[in-house]
């Protein structure tokens, strides 16, 4: 059986703006969480998440001149 391949969603650009300002919001969240969280293993977790939501806004193809929202 063959594998899909996987393709980048076919965004406007002012859809990438608006999923990289919904992870921005998500990684202040985050960040706001981690230093009020006083279980070791809920902070681990929530370090974990910020990860991903930072590895997945370093690939987000971003305009030179974006505006922030």
């Amino acid at each position: 059986m063959a594998s899909p391949t996987m393709t980048a969603p076919q965004l406007t650009p002012e859809d990438w703006e608006l999923l990289a300002h919904l992870l921005e919001c998500k990684q202040r969240e985050l960040l706001a969480e981690i230093r009020h969280t006083t279980k070791r293993a809920f902070r681990e977790a929530l370090h974990e998440r910020l990860n991903q939501v930072e590895e997945l806004l370093g690939r987000i193809p971003r305009s030179a001149g974006a505006k922030e929202l």
